[in-house]
């Protein structure tokens, strides 16, 4: 039986075939729905985006089915030592996953089900109801289906034709930086976070992890645009943070790049008037998020879980595809949770590092504390542990 003809099926227009439209085209065509993806790349060029993965990420991957070709594709690491001015905070045994961003769109876009029909091209028009939706490309074809996704990331172009607009939540509010650095035999760790000493540097962490042979290397601050110490990390990053980041030396030797500096400013952003007829955002398309959190990746898998596999099925059980169907998706529960913790979680990150107040001084301190009773509490139950086994 063909998708088109499977029962309670639609007919599904993503635009956008980054990780996130790339997966909801996945997850709905596996499920029978035809599904047309539109992008103007067919092979999605290297961007600076998430590069590592962990924790409940994993689980929702596994629900959504794509864990195992992108962990095959990824570069597994734990026991990740975290540090702050030279000395050990605590250490994190869970597990993660090392893999450039487009890499895993390759992986995803390969899990692809041959019924989905991939266009490359752009779509210059939407035209929407609350029965059809009509998709006007570049080439100048039309494409008439049921309901269209928008996974366009930060381009807010098509969403703003339709008067879907852009609620800044914060300007500017972080800057992020990547680079690739040699993985030389006899460094001291396997993963490395190192934090920031204080407000006035306003970074807030190193993450070094690998990929492959190398280390990459992500860097996230608060830094305004202007500062021109960014001209000097891009020149020289690893004097410039062993020279911003005390104690950095003790765990990294110097080092050459072996690509240049890679850096994201991020808005903070929600859309504005998203109910309408036949259209659905999703991603970073709705809402950004600060990549020092490392709530995108989270937001997204738990976007393309919610819209797939909850929202569309209960749709598709009536005619139509009106706005007020999809304010359901908007109005979810547990994406409204996971959308507030991911704002909430930016705005404490940036105050905990970069706020010079008397009471962001003490939770920063109290932070750090906190971070090195709990691990230190954990060795002895470990070495507790592991002594009774051994006497047993």
């Amino acid at each position: 039986m063909s998708s088109s003809t499977t029962p309670n099926s639609a007919h599904i227009a993503i635009v956008g075939a980054g990780f996130c439209g790339a997966l909801a085209a996945v997850v709905l065509a596996r499920a029978g729905h035809r599904v047309t993806l539109i992008d103007r790349h067919s092979v999605y060029p290297k961007q600076f985006r998430v590069e590592k993965f962990a924790g409940g990420q994993i689980e929702l991957m596994r629900k959504l089915g794509i864990f195992k070709a992108i962990a095959e594709a990824s570069t597994p690491f734990k026991d990740i030592a975290n540090v702050r001015a030279g000395r050990i905070v605590d250490r994190t045994p869970n597990q993660h996953y090392g893999i450039l961003y487009e890499e895993i769109v390759r992986v995803v876009r390969a899990q692809l089900p041959s019924s989905v029909a991939f266009i490359i091209d752009d779509v210059t028009a939407l035209k929407t109801g609350p029965q059809k939706q009509e998709v006007v490309l570049s080439s100048g074809q039309a494409l008439s289906v049921d309901l269209v996704l928008l996974a366009t990331g930060m381009n807010g172009a098509l969403a703003h034709r339709l008067g879907i607009g852009q609620h800044m939540v914060a300007e500017g509010h972080s800057i992020s930086f990547g680079f690739t650095i040699p993985a030389e035999p006899g460094l001291t760790f396997n993963a490395l976070t190192c934090y920031g000493s204080g407000a006035t540097n306003r970074i807030d962490y190193l993450s070094l992890f690998p990929i492959g042979d190398t280390l990459r290397a992500n860097l996230f601050t608060y830094l305004d645009q202007r500062d021109p110490w960014i001209r000097e990390l891009r020149r020289n990053p690893s004097t410039s943070l062993g020279d911003s980041m005390p104690g950095l030396a003790a765990y990294l030797r110097p080092y050459d790049p072996v690509d240049g500096v890679q850096n994201w400013t991020m808005n903070l952003m929600t859309a504005a008037s998203v109910s309408q007829d036949g259209i659905v955002l999703i991603g970073d398309a709705y809402q950004t998020s600060c990549p020092a959190t490392g709530m995108g990746v989270t937001r997204l898998l738990n976007d393309v879980d919610r819209l797939c596999n909850v929202h569309i099925p209960r749709w598709l059980t009536t005619p139509g595809m009106a706005k007020e169907k999809i304010a359901r998706f908007y109005d979810d529960p547990v994406k409204q949770d996971v959308d507030t913790q991911a704002i909430r979680m930016a705005h404490f990150r940036r105050s905990l590092i970069t706020d010079r107040s008397l009471q962001w001084r003490f939770r920063r301190q109290e932070h750090f504390m906190r971070r090195r009773f709990l691990d230190l509490v954990h060795r002895v139950r470990f070495k507790d542990t592991s002594g009774s086994r051994a006497r047993s």
